[in-house]
Protein backbone atom coordinates (compact mmCIF):
# COMPACT_ATOMS: atom_id res chain seq x y z
CA UNK A 1 0.00 0.00 0.00
CA UNK A 2 2.83 2.36 0.92
CA UNK A 3 4.52 1.69 -2.44
CA UNK A 4 1.33 2.49 -4.29
CA UNK A 5 1.00 5.80 -2.48
CA UNK A 6 4.62 6.72 -3.21
CA UNK A 7 4.21 5.79 -6.86
CA UNK A 8 1.17 8.01 -7.11
CA UNK A 9 3.06 10.82 -5.40
CA UNK A 10 5.83 10.55 -7.94
CA UNK A 11 3.31 10.83 -10.77
CA UNK A 12 1.72 13.81 -9.07
CA UNK A 13 5.05 15.54 -8.52
CA UNK A 14 6.31 14.92 -12.04
CA UNK A 15 3.19 15.67 -13.98
CA UNK A 16 0.60 17.92 -12.34
CA UNK A 17 0.89 20.58 -15.02
CA UNK A 18 0.93 18.23 -17.99
CA UNK A 19 -1.72 15.99 -16.47
CA UNK A 20 -4.10 18.92 -16.04
CA UNK A 21 -3.56 20.01 -19.62
CA UNK A 22 -3.89 16.51 -21.06
CA UNK A 23 -6.99 15.62 -19.05
CA UNK A 24 -5.42 12.57 -17.44
CA UNK A 25 -7.66 12.80 -14.39
CA UNK A 26 -11.42 13.01 -13.97
CA UNK A 27 -12.76 16.51 -14.65
CA UNK A 28 -15.20 18.63 -12.64
CA UNK A 29 -18.62 19.52 -13.98
CA UNK A 30 -18.14 23.32 -13.85
CA UNK A 31 -16.13 25.26 -16.42
CA UNK A 32 -14.62 28.73 -16.48
CA UNK A 33 -14.86 31.73 -18.73
CA UNK A 34 -11.97 32.22 -21.13
CA UNK A 35 -11.71 35.86 -19.97
CA UNK A 36 -8.33 36.11 -18.24
CA UNK A 37 -8.12 39.87 -17.67
CA UNK A 38 -8.94 39.53 -13.96
CA UNK A 39 -5.72 37.55 -13.44
CA UNK A 40 -3.38 40.07 -15.08
CA UNK A 41 -1.92 41.19 -11.73
CA UNK A 42 -1.86 37.77 -10.11
CA UNK A 43 1.73 36.58 -9.53
CA UNK A 44 3.06 33.16 -10.35
CA UNK A 45 4.45 31.15 -7.46
CA UNK A 46 8.13 32.05 -7.04
CA UNK A 47 8.86 30.87 -3.52
CA UNK A 48 8.56 34.31 -1.96
CA UNK A 49 4.81 34.43 -1.36
CA UNK A 50 3.24 33.40 1.93
CA UNK A 51 1.58 30.01 1.66
CA UNK A 52 -1.66 29.04 3.39
CA UNK A 53 -2.88 25.74 4.74
CA UNK A 54 -6.19 23.85 4.60
CA UNK A 55 -8.04 26.11 7.07
CA UNK A 56 -7.54 29.24 4.95
CA UNK A 57 -8.28 27.34 1.74
CA UNK A 58 -11.65 26.11 2.98
CA UNK A 59 -12.81 29.71 3.33
CA UNK A 60 -11.67 30.54 -0.20
CA UNK A 61 -13.59 29.83 -3.41
CA UNK A 62 -11.16 29.58 -6.31
CA UNK A 63 -12.63 30.10 -9.77
CA UNK A 64 -9.36 30.03 -11.69
CA UNK A 65 -5.64 29.59 -11.18
CA UNK A 66 -2.39 30.97 -12.57
CA UNK A 67 0.64 28.84 -13.28
CA UNK A 68 4.05 29.57 -14.82
CA UNK A 69 6.33 26.90 -16.20
CA UNK A 70 9.71 27.03 -17.96
CA UNK A 71 10.56 24.89 -20.95
CA UNK A 72 12.57 24.76 -24.17
CA UNK A 73 10.83 25.90 -27.35
CA UNK A 74 12.07 25.94 -30.92
CA UNK A 75 11.14 28.85 -33.19
CA UNK A 76 11.62 28.49 -36.97
CA UNK A 77 14.52 30.65 -38.03
CA UNK A 78 15.20 31.81 -34.45
CA UNK A 79 16.67 28.72 -32.82
CA UNK A 80 15.81 27.02 -29.55
CA UNK A 81 15.02 29.17 -26.50
CA UNK A 82 14.42 28.61 -22.81
CA UNK A 83 11.07 30.30 -22.22
CA UNK A 84 8.77 31.17 -19.33
CA UNK A 85 5.13 30.34 -20.07
CA UNK A 86 2.32 32.00 -18.13
CA UNK A 87 -0.96 30.07 -18.11
CA UNK A 88 -4.44 30.71 -16.72
CA UNK A 89 -6.92 27.94 -15.92
CA UNK A 90 -10.02 27.92 -18.09
CA UNK A 91 -11.37 24.64 -16.73
CA UNK A 92 -12.74 23.77 -13.29
CA UNK A 93 -10.32 24.22 -10.39
CA UNK A 94 -12.65 22.96 -7.67
CA UNK A 95 -10.95 19.57 -7.55
CA UNK A 96 -7.54 21.23 -7.66
CA UNK A 97 -8.43 23.27 -4.60
CA UNK A 98 -9.69 20.15 -2.84
CA UNK A 99 -6.33 18.46 -3.36
CA UNK A 100 -4.53 21.30 -1.59
CA UNK A 101 -7.15 21.31 1.18
CA UNK A 102 -5.92 17.91 2.35
CA UNK A 103 -4.17 18.07 5.73
CA UNK A 104 -0.59 16.88 5.92
CA UNK A 105 0.12 13.53 7.54
CA UNK A 106 2.95 14.23 9.98
CA UNK A 107 3.22 10.76 11.49
CA UNK A 108 5.18 8.02 9.74
CA UNK A 109 3.45 4.61 9.96
CA UNK A 110 5.26 2.21 12.25
CA UNK A 111 7.90 0.11 10.52
CA UNK A 112 8.13 2.28 7.41
CA UNK A 113 11.17 4.25 6.31
CA UNK A 114 11.60 7.25 4.05
CA UNK A 115 13.62 7.24 0.85
CA UNK A 116 15.86 10.11 -0.21
CA UNK A 117 14.27 10.75 -3.60
CA UNK A 118 13.40 14.43 -4.02
CA UNK A 119 9.87 15.11 -5.24
CA UNK A 120 8.16 18.36 -6.13
CA UNK A 121 4.63 19.47 -6.91
CA UNK A 122 3.66 22.21 -9.31
CA UNK A 123 1.87 24.77 -7.13
CA UNK A 124 -0.53 27.21 -8.81
CA UNK A 125 -1.79 30.54 -7.52
CA UNK A 126 -5.52 30.16 -6.78
CA UNK A 127 -7.78 33.11 -7.66
CA UNK A 128 -11.36 33.90 -6.60
CA UNK A 129 -14.08 35.78 -8.49
CA UNK A 130 -12.94 39.14 -7.05
CA UNK A 131 -9.34 38.73 -8.18
CA UNK A 132 -8.08 37.88 -4.69
CA UNK A 133 -5.39 35.23 -4.72
CA UNK A 134 -3.48 32.91 -2.44
CA UNK A 135 -0.80 30.25 -2.70
CA UNK A 136 -1.65 26.86 -1.17
CA UNK A 137 0.75 24.80 0.88
CA UNK A 138 1.50 21.35 -0.55
CA UNK A 139 0.08 18.58 1.68
CA UNK A 140 2.76 16.01 2.54
CA UNK A 141 3.06 12.68 4.31
CA UNK A 142 5.32 11.80 7.23
CA UNK A 143 8.34 11.68 4.91
CA UNK A 144 7.66 15.10 3.46
CA UNK A 145 6.49 13.58 0.16
CA UNK A 146 3.54 15.29 -1.59
CA UNK A 147 0.36 13.39 -0.88
CA UNK A 148 -1.05 11.30 -3.65
CA UNK A 149 -4.49 12.38 -4.70
CA UNK A 150 -6.97 12.63 -7.49
CA UNK A 151 -6.31 15.87 -9.37
CA UNK A 152 -8.85 17.24 -11.86
CA UNK A 153 -8.39 17.89 -15.55
CA UNK A 154 -7.75 21.63 -15.52
CA UNK A 155 -7.48 23.21 -18.97
CA UNK A 156 -4.79 25.86 -19.26
CA UNK A 157 -4.79 28.81 -21.63
CA UNK A 158 -1.36 30.25 -22.45
CA UNK A 159 -1.48 34.03 -22.04
CA UNK A 160 2.19 34.89 -22.57
CA UNK A 161 5.52 33.36 -23.49
CA UNK A 162 8.71 35.21 -22.49
CA UNK A 163 12.06 34.26 -24.00
CA UNK A 164 14.59 33.89 -21.19
CA UNK A 165 17.73 32.55 -22.84
CA UNK A 166 18.88 31.38 -26.25
CA UNK A 167 19.87 27.71 -25.98
CA UNK A 168 20.76 26.86 -29.57
CA UNK A 169 21.06 29.37 -32.41
CA UNK A 170 19.19 28.86 -35.66
CA UNK A 171 22.45 28.14 -37.48
CA UNK A 172 23.61 25.57 -34.91
CA UNK A 173 20.18 23.96 -34.86
CA UNK A 174 20.14 23.64 -38.66
CA UNK A 175 23.64 22.14 -38.62
CA UNK A 176 22.80 19.79 -35.69
CA UNK A 177 25.67 21.25 -33.67
CA UNK A 178 25.93 22.10 -29.98
CA UNK A 179 26.50 25.74 -29.03
CA UNK A 180 29.59 24.85 -27.01
CA UNK A 181 31.90 21.88 -26.65
CA UNK A 182 35.03 20.86 -24.75
CA UNK A 183 38.30 21.68 -26.49
CA UNK A 184 39.90 18.21 -26.66
CA UNK A 185 43.09 19.01 -28.59
CA UNK A 186 44.00 21.74 -26.09
CA UNK A 187 44.03 19.31 -23.18
CA UNK A 188 40.40 18.40 -22.61
CA UNK A 189 41.08 14.67 -23.04
CA UNK A 190 41.61 13.84 -19.40
CA UNK A 191 44.63 12.02 -17.94
CA UNK A 192 45.26 9.80 -20.97
CA UNK A 193 47.63 10.94 -23.70
CA UNK A 194 47.60 8.20 -26.31
CA UNK A 195 49.79 9.05 -29.28
CA UNK A 196 49.05 6.15 -31.62
CA UNK A 197 47.11 6.89 -34.80
CA UNK A 198 44.57 4.73 -36.57
CA UNK A 199 40.87 4.91 -37.47
CA UNK A 200 38.78 7.48 -35.60
CA UNK A 201 35.65 5.33 -35.56
CA UNK A 202 34.94 1.64 -35.02
CA UNK A 203 33.23 1.54 -38.41
CA UNK A 204 33.83 3.91 -41.32
CA UNK A 205 30.91 6.36 -41.60
CA UNK A 206 29.39 7.21 -44.96
CA UNK A 207 29.22 10.92 -44.13
CA UNK A 208 30.13 13.08 -41.14
CA UNK A 209 28.84 16.28 -39.58
CA UNK A 210 31.33 19.10 -39.06
CA UNK A 211 30.96 21.79 -36.40
CA UNK A 212 33.50 24.61 -36.21
CA UNK A 213 34.26 26.21 -32.82
CA UNK A 214 36.42 29.03 -31.52
CA UNK A 215 37.69 29.18 -27.95
CA UNK A 216 39.17 31.99 -25.88
CA UNK A 217 40.11 29.97 -22.80
CA UNK A 218 41.08 26.66 -24.47
CA UNK A 219 38.47 24.95 -22.32
CA UNK A 220 35.21 25.32 -24.22
CA UNK A 221 34.71 26.29 -27.85
CA UNK A 222 31.78 28.43 -29.03
CA UNK A 223 29.88 27.51 -32.19
CA UNK A 224 30.90 29.35 -35.38
CA UNK A 225 29.40 27.35 -38.25
CA UNK A 226 28.45 23.82 -39.24
CA UNK A 227 27.95 21.67 -42.32
CA UNK A 228 27.96 18.06 -43.56
CA UNK A 229 30.46 16.41 -45.89
CA UNK A 230 29.68 14.21 -48.86
CA UNK A 231 31.04 10.64 -48.91
CA UNK A 232 34.14 11.51 -50.96
CA UNK A 233 35.29 14.35 -48.72
CA UNK A 234 34.36 12.32 -45.63
CA UNK A 235 36.68 9.51 -46.71
CA UNK A 236 39.54 11.92 -47.47
CA UNK A 237 39.16 13.80 -44.18
CA UNK A 238 39.05 10.72 -41.98
CA UNK A 239 42.11 9.26 -43.68
CA UNK A 240 43.94 12.54 -43.02
CA UNK A 241 43.16 12.38 -39.28
CA UNK A 242 44.66 8.98 -38.46
CA UNK A 243 48.23 10.05 -37.71
CA UNK A 244 50.09 9.93 -34.42
CA UNK A 245 50.28 13.01 -32.25
CA UNK A 246 53.09 15.43 -33.16
CA UNK A 247 56.19 15.20 -30.97
CA UNK A 248 57.37 18.11 -28.87
CA UNK A 249 55.32 21.01 -27.54
CA UNK A 250 52.50 22.60 -29.54
CA UNK A 251 50.77 25.94 -28.93
CA UNK A 252 47.04 25.65 -28.39
CA UNK A 253 44.92 26.71 -31.35
CA UNK A 254 41.78 28.81 -30.88
CA UNK A 255 39.81 27.30 -33.77
CA UNK A 256 38.98 23.62 -34.00
CA UNK A 257 36.45 21.37 -35.69
CA UNK A 258 34.31 18.59 -34.29
CA UNK A 259 33.87 15.64 -36.65
CA UNK A 260 30.83 13.57 -35.70
CA UNK A 261 29.61 10.33 -37.23
CA UNK A 262 27.01 9.55 -34.56
CA UNK A 263 26.19 10.91 -31.11
CA UNK A 264 28.57 8.65 -29.22
CA UNK A 265 31.46 8.82 -31.71
CA UNK A 266 33.35 12.00 -32.54
CA UNK A 267 36.79 13.52 -32.85
CA UNK A 268 38.18 17.05 -32.93
CA UNK A 269 40.96 18.58 -34.99
CA UNK A 270 42.75 21.90 -34.59
CA UNK A 271 42.53 24.22 -37.59
CA UNK A 272 46.04 25.57 -37.26
CA UNK A 273 49.11 25.21 -35.08
CA UNK A 274 50.16 21.55 -34.93
CA UNK A 275 46.77 20.37 -36.28
CA UNK A 276 46.39 17.93 -33.38
CA UNK A 277 43.47 15.53 -33.18
CA UNK A 278 41.50 14.93 -29.99
CA UNK A 279 40.39 11.31 -30.22
CA UNK A 280 37.50 9.54 -28.46
CA UNK A 281 37.99 6.05 -29.99
CA UNK A 282 39.04 3.56 -28.79
CA UNK A 283 39.64 5.86 -25.82
CA UNK A 284 40.31 9.53 -25.20
CA UNK A 285 43.75 10.47 -26.47
CA UNK A 286 45.79 12.62 -28.82
CA UNK A 287 46.47 12.07 -32.50
CA UNK A 288 47.66 13.97 -35.53
CA UNK A 289 46.41 15.00 -38.97
CA UNK A 290 47.56 15.99 -42.44
CA UNK A 291 47.27 19.82 -42.38
CA UNK A 292 47.05 20.24 -46.17
CA UNK A 293 44.10 17.85 -46.51
CA UNK A 294 42.25 19.13 -43.44
CA UNK A 295 42.73 22.74 -44.52
CA UNK A 296 41.51 21.99 -48.04
CA UNK A 297 38.33 20.31 -46.81
CA UNK A 298 37.44 22.32 -43.71
CA UNK A 299 39.12 25.65 -44.37
CA UNK A 300 40.50 27.89 -41.64
CA UNK A 301 37.98 30.75 -41.62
Amino acid sequence: MRLAVLAAAVLLAAGLGSAYAAGAFGSDSRSLSTNTTSTANVPCVNGHQRVVGPDALRGFHAVTAVSCIEQARTYPGQGQWWVRVRRVAVGSVAGLQRYFEQPSEHDLPQGEICDDVARATLVPTLVDAHGHWLVPRVPVDGCGTPLAGCAPAVRWRVVSVHKVKLLVSAAALAAHCAMGIKDLPAGGIGPLDLTAGGPLFDSAPHTVRVCIYRTLDFEVGNFVRGFSLDPTRTHRLLEAMTGAAPSGSCPDEQTFALIAAKPERWAEVELGGCWRVGRTYPDYGMGGSNPAVVRAILGTR
